[in-house]
């Protein structure tokens, strides 16, 4: 799965659940990773919403693509 500001949360939390540690990193607690809205709202909206700059949202899309293909090696 390729991970960009557009993918949605909830679709990314139900195939790669550890990419929540990666979204925490970023976010802190933000409601947003349990609040039933992250099927429906992306990635880059939910960080722009919380605050999130764009440089600090794009470092955090890379390190959730790097988390999960640091995965997919170790299978």
């Amino acid at each position: 799965m390729k991970i960009t500001k557009d993918t949605i949360l909830g679709e990314l939390l139900e195939q790669y659940p550890k990419a929540e540690e990666v979204l925490r990193e970023y976010l802190g607690d933000a409601p947003c990773l349990t609040c039933p809205g992250k099927m429906y709202d992306t990635i880059g909206n939910g960080a722009l919403i919380h605050g999130l700059p764009e440089a600090e949202v794009d470092a955090m899309v890379a390190d959730i693509q790097k988390m999960i293909e640091q995965k997919k090696l170790e299978k």
